[in-house]
Formats: structure tokens, C-alpha cells, sequence
């Protein structure tokens, strides 16, 4: 963790020009410039370029966003989770995770369950696979919405029918362990199935890139690690994926901590920014009567001590000079 706290502050000093990225419901991430004002460990306070955001973008406590950089040439990226409610410009959060390439955003990785569909069909021409996966997760206006070649329809709408298979899930790709000992390049038509606050279905065409047999124990059928990369997939699901592994993320962090806060309240950081900005005021507030008390000694040492002999006659010649020409 003490590693993780200097990469914060290597990167991500006060006063630095950053990028936020807001999620949103449908779309890109918004996006806003913004100055980092505070950094204290993983805990950040920056300054957004606006007091009132567009409407349907919410930057609320809960919310994980991710915070850009540019540095020394290169761009660097890292999430955060807002802790506290905004109070208009002004967003504090807490840095989860590393810092990473901007280029390897979509490499956040995760060991999770998941619901996964998949089907193989090596008959299957790649380009014929490519455009039914085009026509699946771009259908016309004027047509109804189809599941994958040959697979049935999910049952309901949080697909209770699909078992989740153990699963190692980022934003590029997928590991599952599965039956089928697939060849190396093998494409596979899949579906995900994202438990979000509104439960997705990411549709993805994926490429077989590693297969590795596990060893079995007794009564136990053979299965291989199969390791997948997204070939298809369109950037807002890879977005709802990266969404899913944050979410994961935060869930096992509260869960280490032994708390079952909201994450409005996660770790107490809103009490922990309060009595650090008390401390801060009051180490503040020393200072400045440590030097109107050091003023005030050396004014009443100026007074009290004698003058000197040059500066005596000096006072005693003005007023001489005052008596004989009257100021007007």
C-alpha cells in the first residue's frame, strides 16, 4: 500500500492539470478538466472546471471515475472512488488501485464469477462471425432484437438461467475454465452478463490465445484454462466491463475493512477530511500568533529601550527647525 501511496504522489502532485472522467449512463465517459488542490496518501481533493455539471452526469459519493494525467510525454490513468458529496466545483475522492499507462487502461484485472454464454462454431467463416456479431449488437431500427447464432434467449432479466463460471475478467479479455480444448485462434461468439445496477448482456466476439490443461482430481471432469481476447467489442461495453471490475474492486475492499458502509462513508474518509482540515486550520491559525507575538515584542522593545545619542539630537534639530518654520 505505502508503494501504491508514492506512485500517487509521484504522478498526481497538488497543483497538477488533470483529466476527470465522469461515467454516464448511455455514451462516452464525460470528461472535464480539473486541478488537484490536496493529496494526503490515497486521499485527493481536486477542483473541476464548473460548478454545476451537464445534466445527467452525477458526480455523487459512490461514484468511480477515472482520473487522467499527462507526465514527462506519456498519459497515466488511475480510478477513484468520490467519498464525500461535491460541493460544487470542489470533488474529494480516494485513488483505488495503481497507476497505469493510459494505454493499458482496459488491462484492470480481476478473479471473479461471472455469467458467460459462449458458442463454437468452427464451421463458421471469421468475417460471417464478425457480421452477425455486428448485426447482434447493432440491429436495425426496424428489427427486433436476436440473440447469438443458435443460442437461446436469456431466461428473464437478470439471466438467472446462465451458471457463473470462475472467471479472471479485464477490459481486453477474459480466462475461463472450460471442457472444450479449443486451438490456438479459435473465435467465439459470447456473451457476458454484467450484475450492475442495471444488469447487462456484453456481447463480444473473443479469440482464443492460450489453452492449458488442469490437472483433475478424483471424479472430477478435465477441464482447461482457456485465456480469451476480446476481438469484438464495442468501447461503451468495454467500459460497462471496466465498470464491473471497479465495482468488484470496491465491494472486496469494504469487505477486507469488516464494514458494510455505503460507499458514501467508505473507510471514513469524511471524517478523516474534516479533522484533517481542523488540524490544518489550527496549525494555521499558531502560526500567525506566533508572529503577531514576536511583532508585538519587537514594538514594545523599540519603545522602551533608549534612544541613541545620534538619533536624539536628530529629534531635538526638527523640532528646532518645526519652531522656526510653521508647517502650513
Amino acid at each position: 500500500m505505502k508503494e501504491e501511496f508514492t506512485d500517487y504522489r509521484k504522478y498526481f502532485s497538488p497543483g497538477y492539470r488533470i483529466e476527470v472522467r465522469i461515467p454516464r449512463a448511455t455514451g462516452d465517459p464525460f470528461r472535464d478538466g480539473a486541478t488537484i488542490a490536496r493529496l494526503e496518501e490515497d486521499l485527493v481533493q481536486f477542483q473541476l472546471s464548473r460548478d454545476v455539471l451537464p445534466a445527467g452526469i452525477k458526480a455523487d459519493a459512490g461514484t468511480i471515475v477515472d482520473v487522467r494525467i499527462g507526465k514527462d510525454g506519456a498519459a497515466y490513468c488511475c480510478r477513484a472512488i468520490i467519498v464525500t458529496q461535491r460541493e460544487g466545483a470542489n470533488v474529494t475522492a480516494r485513488f483505488i488501485g495503481k497507476v497505469i499507462p493510459e494505454e493499458m487502461r482496459e488491462y484492470y484485472r480481476i478473479d471473479t464469477y461471472i455469467p458467460v454464454r459462449y458458442r463454437i462454431e468452427p464451421d463458421t467463416p471469421p468475417e460471417q462471425l464478425r457480421k452477425k456479431w455486428h448485426a447482434k449488437r447493432y440491429p436495425a431500427s426496424d428489427k427486433t432484437d436476436e440473440t447469438l447464432s443458435g443460442i437461446p434467449p436469456a431466461a428473464g432479466p437478470h439471466h438467472s438461467s446462465t451458471t457463473p463460471l470462475a472467471a479472471n475478467l479485464s477490459g481486453s479479455g477474459i480466462r475461463l475454465k472450460i471442457p472444450e480444448e479449443l486451438p490456438i485462434g479459435t473465435l467465439l461468439p459470447m456473451e457476458l452478463y454484467l450484475a450492475l445496477d442495471t444488469p447487462e448482456v456484453v456481447q463480444i466476439i473473443a479469440e482464443v490465445v492460450h489453452v492449458s490443461p488442469l490437472h483433475p482430481s478424483l471424479n472430477t471432469p478435465q477441464l482447461f484454462n482457456t485465456a480469451l481476447h476480446f476481438l469484438c467489442i464495442d468501447e461503451r461495453d468495454r467500459d460497462s466491463v471496466i465498470k464491473f471490475i471497479s465495482i468488484e474492486q470496491i465491494e472486496r475492499l469494504r469487505a477486507t475493512q469488516g464494514s458494510a458502509v455505503s460507499l458514501s462513508n467508505l473507510g471514513g474518509y469524511a471524517a478523516y477530511s474534516k479533522s484533517r482540515e481542523i488540524r490544518r486550520i489550527a496549525v494555521t491559525i499558531t502560526i500567525i500568533l506566533v508572529i503577531a507575538a514576536i511583532a508585538a515584542l519587537l514594538i514594545l522593545s523599540r519603545r522602551n529601550n533608549p534612544k541613541g545619542e545620534i538619533e536624539q539630537t536628530f529629534e531635538d534639530e526638527i523640532r528646532k527647525y518645526r519652531k522656526l518654520v510653521p508647517w502650513r
